[in-house]
């Protein structure tokens, strides 16, 4: 044989065949058919105790079978329309509830080792011991609730839905840099610690971009940071909601003689009683990891099949299961059971939010996307961060 075959033998042997055939052509991992698992507390044995008239006034945590139901008719509604497309499945749903003793005897189901994906909306702990079980089987798991990076450690095979706080801040940064550079930035935070290193964080981040930047040392002296030369930002990192209102409603006074536009991180989205007047005036912008545009055709479309199949409106649960259902097993579908190494470039649209995922070395792949929206005229209108 010459030098130059030995040459070629032996980087081929180094690196790993399938690093040279690109995403969905690998054959080997395509199936005609896939197998997927839902877990999800139904709890049914509580179904016949429920007491479901308008007269009990019961909530779906006081019924537990209707705790996370609305995420399971999204399921179903994803798996309707995958299977229109020609998409072939074999679907098993377990009804995981809290008790660990139950989960750990779902565990032992055999037919669960053969299971191409699983989708676990399951509280901690449960999902905890299906994580384990599914990186011992190389079984890709979706988790849609947790925003712990501790799930992905060690756990390659792991898709974390909800972002953390860390990605929030770093697309905060580049969408202030990009939009608010020129304008007259004001940071002010609560007096919890973690807020505070926030709040030093962004200062330096602007200050290196050679932002007109200012702390604010509590809300009293934010007005006194404003000016009437240029816009001004007012970045308030708080998830206390009395300190929120307090401030939002002096800023609003003020709203006349400056031109105001607020940032409220980190999750203002949970907050649903300031005064959609007072977030109109100030131009408020929210981060959240999940919007929902009743605007838009695709959600308008969802929303009526939605009522016509269950008779009520549907909540987050149920974009978020329809969402998440069709994004994971289109990428199956798409890509086979290897679809891991495919999934950081696979986009779609979804109704509730974006994927974009990415991993690091020995650990899951956490989705980096975070929405962005406005108050504007009394209607929430989606801003888009990254392109």
């Amino acid at each position: 044989k010459s030098p130059k075959s030995t040459s070629e033998e032996k980087k081929q042997a180094i690196v790993p065949a399938e690093e040279f055939v690109p995403c969905g052509k690998d054959k080997s991992s395509m199936k005609k058919s896939y197998t997927v698992a839902l877990m999800i507390p139904l709890y049914l044995d509580d179904v016949t105790q429920m007491d479901v008239t308008p007269e009990s006034g019961a909530t779906p945590q006081e019924n537990r079978p209707l705790q996370f139901v609305q995420f399971y008719e999204g399921f179903r509604m994803a798996l309707d329309s995958l299977e229109k497309t020609g998409v072939s499945l074999k679907v098993n749903v377990y009804d995981a509830e809290r008790d660990t003793l139950k989960t750990l005897k779902l565990l032992h189901d055999p037919q669960l080792k053969n299971t191409d994906l699983i989708i676990g909306m399951m509280y901690h702990r449960n999902f905890q011991m299906v994580s384990d079980f599914a990186e011992k089987n190389k079984i890709p798991i979706v988790n849609p609730l947790s925003e712990r990076d501790l799930i992905l450690e060690k756990h390659k095979h792991v898709f974390k839905v909800r972002p953390s706080l860390k990605t929030q801040f770093s697309e905060m940064i580049r969408y202030l840099q990009t939009n608010f550079k020129d304008s007259n930035i004001v940071v002010v935070s609560d007096s919890k610690k973690i807020n505070k290193i926030t709040a030093d964080s962004i200062m330096r981040a602007m200050e290196y971009t050679k932002s007109d930047v200012h702390l604010a040392d509590g809300y009293g002296e934010v007005i006194s940071l404003l000016t009437n030369k240029k816009p001004n930002l007012i970045i308030m990192i708080s998830d206390d909601k009395s300190y929120v209102l307090d401030v939002v409603t002096k800023l609003n006074e003020h709203r006349t003689e400056f031109g105001i536009t607020m940032l409220g991180i980190p999750r203002w989205d949970r907050f649903d009683d300031i005064e959609a007047d007072y977030l109109v005036n100030l131009k408020t912008l929210v981060m959240a990891p999940y919007f929902v545009d009743y605007d838009d055709a695709g959600v308008k479309k969802f929303v009526s099949m939605y009522e016509e199949k269950y008779h009520t409106d549907p909540e987050p649960l149920a974009f978020q299961g329809f969402d998440i259902t069709f994004y994971f097993i289109s990428a199956l579908w798409k890509f086979g059971t290897s679809f891991d190494r495919c999934i950081p470039d696979f986009r779609m649209n979804s109704l509730q939010t974006d994927f974009r995922f990415t991993s690091s070395k020995d650990n899951g792949y956490e989705n980096q996307y975070w929405e962005m929206y406005q108050y504007e005229n009394y209607h929430l209108r989606r801003i888009i961060l990254n392109p």
